[in-house]
């Protein structure tokens, strides 16, 4: 809400936490809400080790994802783009887990560096990988720097490890983009459009989940694994299982 806050006239907002231990969730829902308001929207997290930066190397990395939430003049939603800089998302991975299936290949390895489908042995021996190699692993290290050591959470190599310290961090970026530009919504409009236009099978980051969440707002109904709903209604009923 800070860098929402309509009192603010700065052309440039940025606002870190910390000292949080749980998943963000979706990067997407910020930056959009940014975006609604007009604004440039930049949100960046880091999280525990769970990444390696190469085949055979220890986890050192979160899934670290960003996001990209833009202001433009086509109707029902803005541009939003969200993705981890890993090859697969941790909620990926779980999900895969609580479910049985494998995941997709040559996205995690195993304890000897070698690429796995289990998801047990990616979370527990061996570590998720990034995405595109070298690239994935350069953006990986800048959403470490940006939203681990700048938002003041746990620093890798200051700490036992990012998961005892339970302090991952976010930073959140809102620019006015008026301070730069006049028109930038219908520029950016200008700009989606022609690249969507280019080819037949060109889709547009955000476009799917708009599409999909609109969907589901209007039915009334949201589909939930099987597995999924029986562990939701068993925490609910039981609570956490103690951590040994």
């Amino acid at each position: 809400s800070k860098v929402l806050d309509s009192d603010n006239n700065s052309p440039i907002s940025i606002v870190s936490s910390y000292n949080t231990s749980t998943s963000s969730g979706q990067l997407a829902f910020y930056v959009e809400r940014m975006a609604k308001k007009g604004l440039i929207g930049i949100s960046l997290a880091n999280s525990p080790e769970f990444v390696a930066a190469a085949a055979g190397g220890k986890p050192v990395f979160g899934t670290n994802p960003l996001a990209v939430g833009i202001p433009t003049t086509t109707p029902g939603y803005p541009f939003t783009f969200d993705m981890a800089t890993s090859a697969i998302a941790l909620f990926g991975v779980l999900t895969a887990k609580s479910k049985g299936e494998p995941l997709p290949p040559n996205v995690a390895y195993d304890s000897a560096g070698v690429m796995t489908t289990d998801a047990s042995v990616a979370l527990t021996e061996g570590a998720i990988a990034t995405f595109g190699g070298h690239k994935g692993a350069g953006l990986s290290l800048c959403v470490e720097l940006l939203a681990g050591a700048l938002s003041g959470g746990a620093v890798l190599g200051q700490c036992e490890s990012k998961k005892v310290a339970k302090s991952w961090g976010h930073t959140f970026i809102a620019i006015q983009p008026d301070a730069l530009v006049d028109d930038f919504p219908s520029k950016a409009a200008s700009i989606i459009e022609t690249v969507k236009a280019s080819g037949p099978s060109i889709r547009i980051p955000g476009e799917r989940s708009a599409l999909i969440a609109a969907e589901r707002q209007a039915a009334g109904t949201l589909p939930i694994p099987e597995n999924i709903w029986a562990s939701i209604q068993h925490t609910a009923e039981h609570g956490l299982a103690p951590k040994e």
